[in-house]
């Protein structure tokens, strides 16, 4: 091989190793880019999934909390309604015992008992009232016991008929002292049913 062969040959093994070298870097170059996409893509992934666990996670929540409300409102609604047919029904039976104590308070007032009792109530009552404009306030209908009344008080007395006493008994007043004592069945009817409501067991908290 002479000079200008070698010179020839070298050259070209030069250019073969800048080749070489280029094609090396390239490759250097192009893995190294794939890695960063590679790893860039796997990256936004996680990323995605994270926002996409993070939505799922704060839907999850919203709707427990929505189905927690609607289940409190049909709760207070359900309890509501609860409480109004335990108050109507209340009434009802309150009103059915009570028509059935006016019903025995009237059988009461027409029997022959009612004397007695009317002549009870007076005499109870007289020594307050000892002045002579006492009066006694009775229903329509009973002046057939004004002569047992009077008797019982044994005073002077005046009658007047009082259309709100519906059950019987006396008013009893007296101007001059400024005093009245109901005893008609009527109030000892209504005494009932303050009592009855408070210790019957059918209160509703």
């Amino acid at each position: 091989m002479d000079m200008t062969e070698e010179k020839v040959f070298n050259s070209d093994e030069k250019v073969s190793k800048f080749h070489d070298a280029i094609n090396h870097y390239a490759t250097e170059q192009r893995n190294k880019i794939e890695q960063e996409v590679a790893e860039y893509k796997a990256r936004e992934l996680e990323n995605a999934e994270k926002e996409v666990l993070n939505e799922a996670y704060r839907l999850i929540q919203a709707e427990m909390a929505d189905m927690r409300n609607k289940i409190a409102r049909e709760m207070a609604l359900r309890e509501q309604d609860a409480r109004r047919e335990l108050l109507t029904r209340r009434q009802q039976i309150t009103n059915e015992i009570f028509a059935k104590a006016t019903d025995a308070m009237k059988a009461f007032a027409a029997s022959d008992k009612y004397d007695a009792f009317l002549t009870k109530a007076v005499k109870e009552a007289a020594p307050l009232f000892h002045t002579e404009d006492t009066v006694f306030c009775m229903m329509p209908g009973d002046e057939a016991h004004q002569q047992a009344v009077k008797a019982a008080f044994g005073g002077s007395c005046t009658f007047a008929e009082d259309k709100t006493i519906h059950l019987g008994g006396l008013r009893i007043m007296s101007k001059s002292l400024g005093l009245t004592a109901d005893q008609t069945l009527d109030a000892m009817l209504e005494d009932q049913r303050d009592w009855f409501e408070t210790h019957s067991g059918l209160a509703v908290v």
